[in-house]
Formats: C-alpha cells, structure tokens, sequence
C-alpha cells in the first residue's frame, strides 16, 4: 500500500514524514527537533510559519529527489479552519531520516502591507499602471532622463513636467540576494526568496527592484533576462504587485 501511494520512496521514510507530520500538529516540539537535521536545528525551526492551533496534518506527496533527498508536502490545519502546506526535504544521515529544508508553500512569498502608493503620491502613476497591468516609469521628456525612483521634478535639468511612459516590461538581472530573513512577518515561513535588482533597456537601464518568483533554490546569475509578472491584490482595492520571473 506505501509503495503504490508513494512508488519508489523506502517504507520506513513513509513512516517517518507521517509521523513527523503528526507531532507537528499535536504541538510535540521534543519529536519535532529531533526529526531536523542536527546541525540545522535553530534554522529549521523559525523556517515554517504553521496555522494557528494545529489540530490535523494530512501527508500530500513524498517523492524521490532532488538529488539524495526526497521531497514532501504536508498539509496543516488549524482549529479555526486555516491551514497552510510545509515542503519538507529528508536526507538519510548514519541511517537515520532527518529534515534538512522547510518551508511552506508556495515559494515565493506573500504580500505586505506596503504595497501601495507613497503618501506623498509621487509614485501614483506607476501603482496605477500596475493596475492596468502596464509597467511606467518616471521619464524627463526635455532632456531624455529616465528617473527611479520618483521625484518631483527632472534631478538633471530640473524640469517640473515629468511623463510616466508604459515600457516593455523585460530587463536583466543586475544583482540579486538570496534573503534568509523575515523582514515582516507576512514573509515568516516563506525563506528564503531571491530579490533582484532589474535593468531596464526601455528606461535608459533605469534599475527597479523586485522579488523574483519562486526563486527558492532558482540558479541566478547576473545578466540572465527575466519578464515581469503582475500579482493580483487579495482585495479588489489593492494594487496589483510587481514580480519578476527568469525567462
């Protein structure tokens, strides 16, 4: 029966991961660590955000790979209904499984409450072509300047009469960092993502900064194209963000 739900996975793993699975809902933190990888314990553990009151775990997929590590998907359920998908990866160490990654799903993290036009309105017209599915930036059309991020007049000839142009929205990595920290608690359990600064051919190679879509374990490399990606807002009323994916 283990061997038909889960082809080409070792029956003991199986029993591993549900257990796991188990002592993470009922709230067991002694069997949890000791299923993390030993020299990984303190990363491990701040690695997943779980729902609130954990009352269920339900094992979704185990499967080989990557590499010597097998891959599984649990899903937790809260008490009041909410719920949230851990990916997990078990390395065998000295014969023992342990877990050497976690972190929920999906990879690339969720929204924060700062997405949203500056108080001052500078930027409006960029969240507003976002809305529009449009990418615009800030242009000088007396002297040809491309400006990020916004300001109020041209920083190069100081004309006050700036334009926001819909550009192609293509450019190419210029830096990138893979982010190990949880810079708001929206993005707890969503380590660790990649953020890209962008240059765009469009906009003079102005340079925008953006998360790159599930960057997690992503071989970014400096130059490589990449297209943006328009996130729909959870509200109506929200703007949509502004992702980037390697193309």
């Amino acid at each position: 029966m283990t061997q038909a739900r889960f082809p080409g996975v070792p029956a003991e793993l199986v029993d591993v991961v549900e257990r796991h699975g188990q002592a993470v809902a009922a709230g067991d933190t002694r069997m949890v660590l000791a299923d993390f990888r030993p020299d990984r314990v303190g990363q491990l553990a701040a690695s997943a955000r779980p729902p609130d009151r954990m009352d269920a775990a339900e094992l979704l997929s185990l499967d080989p790979g990557p590499g010597d590590r097998h891959t599984a998907h649990i899903r937790y359920r809260g008490a009041g209904g909410d719920e949230a998908v851990f990916r997990s990866r078990w390395i065998e160490i000295d014969g023992t499984w342990h877990v050497t990654e976690v972190r929920n799903v999906p990879d690339t993290p969720p929204r924060t409450p700062f997405e949203h036009p500056s108080d001052d309105g500078s930027d409006a017209p960029h969240w507003e072509g976002l809305a529009r599915r449009e990418l615009r930036i800030q242009h000088c059309p007396r002297c040809d300047m491309w400006i990020w991020s916004p300001r109020p007049i041209c920083p190069s000839c100081h004309h006050d009469q700036l334009e926001w142009p819909v550009i192609d929205p293509v450019g190419t990595v210029y830096s990138w960092t893979r982010t190990w920290q949880p810079f708001h608690p929206s993005t707890a359990g969503h380590l660790p993502y990649v953020v890209v600064t962008v240059e765009l051919p469009a906009a003079g190679n102005r340079r925008v900064l953006g998360v790159l879509c599930d960057g997690d374990g992503a071989d970014v490399r400096i130059g490589m194209p990449v297209k943006a990606e328009f996130d729909d807002p959870d509200d109506p009323a929200g703007y949509p963000l502004l992702r980037w994916r390697l193309s």
